[in-house]
């Protein structure tokens, strides 16, 4: 590869237009996404002018086998800004982190950095030399928020490699797009799962946010469902006023399915579902009814515990009356 496949564009002599040769299998797992995201939202409420000058920085963690690459985990770096486009990085604290996470994720490895913005940048390039003295093969994640804004359907996720080539007749440092997939395991697609529903109650726990998700996930169901109904539906209109050729393949298909479906009656339905409603009422009401003769039994026997008598009837059950007056049993 020479000077001559470097782009012409406002990233000249950053990004090569050459296809990567290193044959890397790159994967990148969704808690990295995941982290990413966190990370910008937290950034772009607390100083948005960082998310505007496309500072926002971390590190990334993967586990290697030959030249395939596992992007794991990640975390965010804390970066020093000396003037404009001057980026330090705080090489001591990456070290520290590190170590401390090499304890608890010993298969993970310091793999490369991410950042924000549409293309690499001379102050992304600057720094990425600086990442290259902690492992002289990293890679650089670039997301771009902004690249769903209007409507466009592909990841907002880059993958660059860095080589060293020749610009201008001299030896530099340039950015290489790579490929990669997103990869995703059994149990995090669980974890990915349950992330991304949203909360539709204020309370992050108990019994009612799990009803609300759990009616929720029926209510989409039920709407999808009537979807679908609803095609069909207009389907055999179509067909019928001939605005669409007859499929007998597809008209039988759809009378198999509506044998197999259940044929609703409104009268079986209300009496049927008037029975369990209030067998459900009745339920709820013995509930309530244990709870309160449970309440007052504590309550009783916490009245006899303190007012248990004195002297040789101590030890005797009190009785309580309507006005107030104790009984001893004994003398019944």
């Amino acid at each position: 590869m020479s000077a001559m496949d470097i782009s012409e564009d406002p990233t000249t002599s950053i990004v090569s237009n050459a296809a990567s040769s290193s044959g890397l299998s790159i994967s990148v797992h969704p808690l990295v996404l995941l982290n990413i995201s966190d990370h910008y939202t937290r950034t772009k409420l607390q100083t948005p002018a960082a998310i505007d000058n496309g500072r926002m920085y971390g590190a990334l963690l993967a586990s290697q086998s030959g030249r395939d690459i596992d992007i794991i985990n990640s975390f965010d770096l804390p970066l020093s800004v000396n003037g404009k486009d001057n980026v330090q990085l705080d090489k001591k604290f990456l070290l520290y982190k590190l170590e401390q996470l090499k304890q608890v994720f010993p298969t993970l490895d310091f793999m490369g950095w991410y950042s924000l913005g549409p293309k690499p940048t001379e102050s992304d390039l600057k720094l990425h030399e600086q990442f290259l003295q902690v492992n002289d093969s990293a890679l650089f994640l670039q997301m771009d928020p902004n690249a769903l804004s209007g409507g466009e359907r592909e990841f907002p996720i880059d993958i660059y490699e860095s080589i060293i080539d020749m610009v201008d007749e001299r030896t530099r440092l340039v950015f290489i797009k790579s490929t990669y997939k997103v990869e995703t395991g059994e149990a995090e697609c669980i974890a990915v799962d349950h992330v991304a529903k949203p909360s539709s109650s204020s309370h992050d726990t108990g019994l009612g946010n799990t009803l609300i998700a759990h009616l929720t996930t029926q209510r989409n169901a039920i709407a999808m469902l009537n979807s679908r109904i609803q095609f069909l539906q207009q389907y055999l209109q179509d067909t019928k006023s001939g605005v669409v050729p007859v499929d007998h393949d597809i008209i039988r298909q759809i009378s198999s399915l509506c044998r197999r479906s259940p044929v609703l009656e409104k009268k079986a339905f209300d009496e049927q579902f008037s029975t369990e409603y209030n067998d459900v009422l009745l339920v709820a009401y013995l509930a309530s009814i244990t709870k309160g003769l449970n309440t007052v039994n504590d309550l009783v026997d916490k009245f006899n515990l303190v007012n248990g008598g004195n002297g040789t009837n101590q030890n005797k059950p009190i009785s309580v009356t309507r006005k107030g007056r104790r009984i001893n049993p004994s003398r019944n």
